[in-house]
């Protein structure tokens, strides 16, 4: 997946999330008001129900109903309410929407109205499930010094389908706002997407590295370049005090006679880009105080055809990323060693150095992205990147890489990458000798 998708996804991901759970909140929030809404509005009509002097007054008629009934209907269709029910101090019904039911005993529990206390909650009776407030009706006290008597009760109550469909019709532009949010999140993500890969010249993680690891060379060449000035310096106070020898020597003793063509790192390799690369590392080694030599044998030709140069930019990502670990595990006083040879058909390049090594169990995870034994520092935002990216070379050209023990005593890296006779100008005998 490309930097451009994975950073489009992972944001309409976060836009998704966050929409569905603003959703999930607001929907419940939602419910629960709407819900205390119908609760106090039911709670208010069965307690005025409760306290109606005329239906207080049926309780004692001969025939209840017929007064209660009337009233009790008025009161449903004014407070559009499902139904207001009134009963006896045994649960027979005074009033109900189904007459019918009126005389019979209700369908559910009223012990908890005629113990005097208001009840709310969901049941489910004649009607229905509904969404339900019982309260107890009073009747007149014997004398001021008594309690009201309980002499029945009253409930009204809302069908939970309609309180359902009132969810449903609230929702309508709950879920067009959280729809239109999801949208423009979207266009936002995709917009932030772009910027971001603007800003960075459109370039993928591998580009990134590549910039990285050309920082590197760059920085080495600068310190070279300062190098060199100095010693230029030397040579020419020398000449101006006309010891010619002396500055003749002291080319040959700094190495600078050589040094900037590849015969004074590694004889054998012509290819124009892995001598510089072995030259820089070289020098950036040494100003950290690490002596790095090219074994005698390497050898390795400079390419001739498109398929050798392809191969030869993969080997650089390689041989440096390895070559900079050592570097790093070898520190000041240490030592890194770099054989680069090919037989024809497999081209082998090795990076021995002396520092601690790296443990057995520890071999298949310095490959994974963003994993490093090295301790954090100015550098962390570059750690655990090297050796991802050997892998991931090593596996696109279906090569090998080995980590063991060295000759130094630290760790040896050891990469093999098929080549034919076409990817390579030249190969080293099995006795160690450039042919072509």
């Amino acid at each position: 997946m490309t930097l451009r998708a994975q950073l489009l996804v992972l944001q309409v991901v976060i836009v998704l999330v966050l929409v569905c759970t603003t959703g999930l909140v607001a929907s419940t929030l939602q419910e629960r008001q709407l819900r205390e809404a119908y609760v106090d509005r039911m709670t208010g009509v069965a307690l005025s129900v409760a306290r109606l002097p005329a239906i207080l007054d049926a309780f004692d008629d001969a025939d209840p109903s017929a007064t209660i009934q009337p009233i009790a209907e008025v009161i449903r269709e004014a407070s559009e309410v499902t139904y207001v029910v009134v009963t006896d101090d045994h649960g027979v019904r005074y009033s109900h929407p189904d007459p019918e039911q009126i005389g019979r005993r209700v369908s559910t529990d009223p012990s908890v109205p005629l113990s005097g206390q208001l009840w709310t909650g969901t049941q489910t009776g004649t009607l229905g499930t509904s969404w339900r407030v019982k309260v107890p009706v009073y009747g007149d006290a014997a004398d001021d010094a008594s309690p009201a008597p309980v002499i029945g009760t009253a409930s009204v109550g809302i069908l939970e389908s309609e309180l359902r469909a009132d969810l449903t019709d609230d929702r309508g532009w709950l879920l067009g706002s959280l729809a239109a949010a999801t949208v423009v999140g979207v266009l936002c993500a995709a917009w932030v997407t772009r910027l971001v890969r603007r800003r960075i010249y459109l370039l993928e993680p591998e580009d990134i590295a590549g910039l990285l690891e050309t920082r590197g060379l760059t920085d080495a060449l600068r310190s070279q370049s300062h190098e060199f000035a100095n010693t230029v310096h030397v040579i020419s106070g020398l000449l101006e005090l006309g010891r010619t020898e002396e500055a003749v020597a002291f080319i040959e003793r700094s190495g600078y006679g050589g040094l900037l063509t590849s015969s004074a790192v590694a004889p054998g390799v012509r290819s124009p880009e892995l001598a510089a690369l072995l030259l820089v590392k070289a020098i950036t080694a040494r100003e950290r105080g690490v002596i790095l030599d090219v074994a005698e044998e390497s050898a390795l030709d400079a390419p001739t055809t498109s398929e050798a140069s392809a191969l030869h930019t993969d080997v650089l990502v390689v041989l440096g990323n390895l070559i900079d670990n050592a570097v790093d595990a070898a520190g000041p006083d240490g030592r890194v060693r770099v054989l680069l040879v090919t037989d024809g058909v497999h081209l082998r390049l090795r990076v021995d150095d002396n520092g601690p090594g790296i443990p057995t169990n520890l071999h298949h995870q310095v490959f994974k992205a963003g994993f490093s034994t090295k301790v954090p520092g100015t550098r962390e935002h570059s750690r655990g990147i090297g050796l991802a990216l050997v892998r991931r070379v090593v596996d696109r050209r279906d090569g090998e890489v080995v980590i063991g023990s060295g000759d130094l005593g630290g760790a040896r890296v050891t990469v093999e990458l098929p080549a034919g006779a076409t990817a390579l100008a030249g190969h080293v005998s099995s006795a160690g000798e450039a042919t072509t």
